[in-house]
């Protein structure tokens, strides 16, 4: 069986459950995370999960390896 292969995410983001779509647009852009209109990644993947206490979203976005991340940078390959 092939080892198995971890990788930390480019961006983690904890945002308060009851915001506004749009704040959270926002807040994902600013972060660097490259998100539509809709809040769909344009490059990488992105994952949320709610918070057991459904207090909060964390979001947690994974650049494509060696492609820029949503800021410009060049992301590190972490394979």
């Amino acid at each position: 069986m092939a080892k198995a292969t971890h990788r930390k995410a480019t961006v983690t983001l904890k945002l308060p459950f009851d915001i506004p779509s749009d704040v959270e647009l926002t807040a994902l852009r600013d972060a660097g995370i490259p998100v539509d209109d809709l809040g769909v990644a344009a490059s990488g993947f992105l994952h949320m999960r709610t918070t057991s206490d459904y207090r909060s979203h964390i979001f947690r976005w994974f650049a494509n390896s060696g492609s820029m991340d949503g800021a410009g940078r060049e992301s590190a390959s972490m394979l």
